[in-house]
């Protein structure tokens, strides 16, 4: 546990400070998320052998993530929207409400993500790493509070988000 919330820390840095520069790097990892992550999810449907599903969803998510790539708007949706998703899921709210606002604010953010995709991606990354970091890092030092968590995130969201802003404009 301690290693995976040590990597996770450490990309979650990462996302909040070069998540722009990174973003094609950013897209076909999401890519393949929620490549595997579909597959996983809805395979078990259709098929029982859990060998199968898997080497499926390798597959799908290879797929997803190639495709995220190749089409940069695709994957700025998907990541944008995903970034959105994640910050919801910190809402103090009923989960079948918090899943309906993320899969909204996810959409919005997509969107919108597509029209100003500099801005947009700069913010969402920012967020979404500085959350990451926030929940592992406490996770690490085994003290859960969500007020904290909300705090951290917001302070390293916005150095991160200056420092993206600074940075010149390559992509």
């Amino acid at each position: 546990m301690g290693v995976i919330t040590i990597v996770t820390i450490i990309i979650g840095l990462i996302t909040c400070f070069f998540g722009y520069k990174l973003n094609k790097t950013i897209i076909a990892i999401f890519g393949l998320i929620i490549g595997y992550n579909l597959g996983v999810t809805l395979l078990p449907n259709v098929i029982t052998d859990q060998t199968t599903i898997y080497i499926i969803s390798v597959i799908i998510a290879i797929a997803i993530g190639l495709i995220s790539y190749k089409l940069y708007l695709v994957g700025i949706f998907l990541l944008c929207a995903l970034a959105a998703y994640i910050l919801c899921d910190n809402l103090q709210l009923a989960q079948n409400i918090k899943t309906i606002v993320g899969l909204i604010t996810g959409i919005i953010a997509g969107i919108l993500g597509v029209k100003f995709t500099r801005p947009l991606v700069i913010i969402s990354t920012s967020l979404a790493g500085a959350t990451t970091f926030a929940e592992n890092i406490l996770n690490l030092l085994n003290y859960q509070n969500n007020n904290l968590t909300i705090i951290i995130s917001i302070i390293v969201a916005i150095i991160g988000i200056i420092y993206q802003f600074k940075q010149k404009d390559t992509n």
